[in-house]
């Protein structure tokens, strides 16, 4: 038997997006697995899988695929076109065991423009090395979210 102590880690982050709250709302939840990078599928082959958000209390983050899928976390909170609350777990196999809270506000500004804000806290097994590329996936998955709203091609993973 192997102990180890859990441990918590926060990541913050906010883009500018020159689209309205509703726009930027729909993108990130009925609109997901228009924009959802195939190469953050943990399995399933294009194209018989999907990414889906339920905006409704107890929803489902999930992708799905022709036989299987993996539950990303289940809907807290919802005000549509301001903010998304949901809770997910990380199992070993992924990096964890993790528990997640990621919240997503809309904050819309004069002009037309809507700021994104992210945050995850993260508690359990926690390293500088997943930490670090948390970081670089949730900026990646932003970029792709801003290049669908705008109507560009994404960018790649690199």
């Amino acid at each position: 038997m192997t102990i180890e102590t859990a441990q918590m880690a926060s990541l913050e982050m906010s883009i500018e997006i020159n689209a309205p709250a509703s726009r930027i709302w729909s993108a990130l939840t009925s609109d997901i697995g228009k924009w959802w990078p195939a190469d953050f599928y943990a399995g399933g082959e294009d194209p018989d899988r999907t990414f889906i958000l339920e905006p409704q209390p107890g929803g489902r983050m999930y992708e799905q695929w022709k036989e299987g899928g993996v539950l990303w976390g289940t809907v807290i909170t919802v005000d549509p076109n301001r903010l998304l609350q949901v809770n997910g777990l990380i199992f070993p196999s992924f990096g964890g065991p993790t528990q997640w809270y990621g919240t997503w506000t809309l904050t819309e500004k004069d002009g037309g423009t809507t700021v994104l804000g992210f945050s995850e806290v993260g508690v359990g097994r926690v390293t500088d090395a997943g930490t670090e590329e948390k970081d670089k996936g949730w900026t990646y998955l932003w970029n792709c979210m801003h290049a669908y709203i705008d109507g560009r091609d994404a960018p790649g993973w690199e």
